[in-house]
């Protein structure tokens, strides 16, 4: 008697890399796409999707909410601890050789744009420097260029999880791949998605579509106001900021009113433009002017950064709490909850921005400014008026704003 086969369930989605993707090896070497740094997208993207719907059926219990996401996250993707356990299905990355810049070139594009280059500080010279035998936008890391595509397929013996499907289009409506991947660097776009051959989702051919699409997608499911880490709430926002017939144009526009907007300058200007000056008290701090239980207010956009010499901005741990499922509570950083992505419809692109409010540190947790550690008295609004207010021109910022997720206000 002959045995059954039974064909295995496989997903084909691909996507297009919209901007520079600073991704690689120990090296700095953009050596591929591989399918761990794609497994750990997708992990957070299906974290963030989920966690409204888990912390809605433990009835706004954060405590079993977060055991009941890592368990489920654990069966579907697969576990390190206790001899770990296999995720449910196979990952694998299709993309063949991708065109790459390599360390010590200068991007032709960097170089052009100076507030393009601020997004990617650290990854590219900002300035250059004569002494150093180094110009703007030339490489200190190695990316994969832009304008490519790859594919990732996921086989499985059993039915793909629904969630999981949910998290590869998220991937690719909102995300990216890489270092600054929150500052738009290594953006993506889904073009395509194939369940065993069968094409079984279109991508959008407008901003409207776009806009249905992503709204669709991200239904409300959680009255939580504050997730314990970046996840989809009720107070999420997501706006289309721009739109550019380039990706660079976008990376510079979003860069450019973001230095003008948190920068204090030099004689009044960043860039050869009038900086806006909103943060006189945090100008002050980095001055010793401002008492020693003071920390700058833009600490919002991401944790660590620097004021200048001696004036490090970093999260204090707090060491001997008992662990909670997800051991993210022992660090000395915290990502930006504001992302930023470049994401391509046609031909035309389009500048999204993402805020994630959240827990910005655990409790207990101090923030280190300067060498003193103080409790971290966050402000939302920060971040909210940079996205809908003025510039110091009494413009409105981004002009030509549209709302895809409203959100309450924080």
């Amino acid at each position: 008697m002959a045995l059954a086969f039974k064909a295995p369930h496989v997903i084909k989605a691909t996507y297009r890399i919209v901007t520079p993707m600073f991704i690689g090896d120990a090296e700095q070497k953009a050596s591929g796409i591989s399918p761990a740094s794609v497994k750990g997208a997708l992990r957070f993207w299906w974290r963030a999707l989920n966690w409204g719907r888990i912390h809605q059926a433990t009835k706004g219990n954060a405590t079993e909410a977060l055991k009941q996401l890592h368990d489920e996250e654990g069966k579907l993707f697969g576990t390190s601890a206790d001899n770990g356990k296999a995720a449910r299905f196979t990952l694998r990355v299709i993309s063949g050789n991708l065109a790459k810049t390599v360390i010590g070139t200068t991007h032709p594009e960097f170089k052009k744009q100076p507030a393009a280059r601020y997004l990617g500080y650290g990854l590219m010279e900002a300035f250059g420097s004569k002494n150093k035998n180094t110009e703007a936008g030339q490489l200190v890391r190695e990316c994969i260029n832009e304008n490519q595509t790859f594919t990732i397929q996921i086989i499985s013996n059993i039915k793909i999880d629904e969630s999981l499907r949910q998290a590869l289009i998220a991937f690719g409506l909102l995300g990216g791949l890489g270092s600054r991947v929150r500052h738009g660097m290594g953006s993506i776009t889904l073009e395509s998605l194939q369940e065993n051959d069968k094409a079984t989702w279109v991508a959008p051919k407008n901003q409207e579509n776009y806009i249905t699409t992503i709204q669709q997608l991200l239904k409300p499911s959680s009255e939580t106001p504050f997730p314990p880490f970046s996840a989809f709430s009720t107070v999420s926002k997501i706006d289309l900021l721009e739109t550019a017939t380039t990706p660079y144009n976008l990376l510079a526009d979003f860069g450019k009113k973001m230095l003008l907007y948190r920068s204090w300058g030099k004689d009044g200007k960043v860039l050869d433009y009038p900086s806006e000056r909103r943060f006189t008290d945090d100008h002050d701090w980095s001055k010793g002017q401002m008492p020693s239980n003071f920390h700058p207010k833009r600490v919002i956009f991401g944790l660590p950064h620097n004021y200048g010499k001696g004036d490090h901005l970093s999260v204090t741990p707090e060491k001997h709490r008992p662990p909670l499922p997800r051991d993210a509570y022992e660090h000395d950083r915290r990502a930006s909850p504001l992302f930023f992505h470049v994401h391509q419809i046609g031909s035309q692109y389009v500048g999204v921005s993402l805020l994630l409010p959240a827990d910005f540190l655990p409790h207990g947790e101090k923030i280190n400014a300067g060498g003193t550690n103080v409790p971290a008295k966050i402000e939302w609004s920060v971040l909210t008026d940079f996205l809908e207010g003025k510039d110091k021109q009494e413009n409105m910022r981004f002009q030509n704003k549209k709302t895809v997720i409203k959100g309450r206000a924080i």
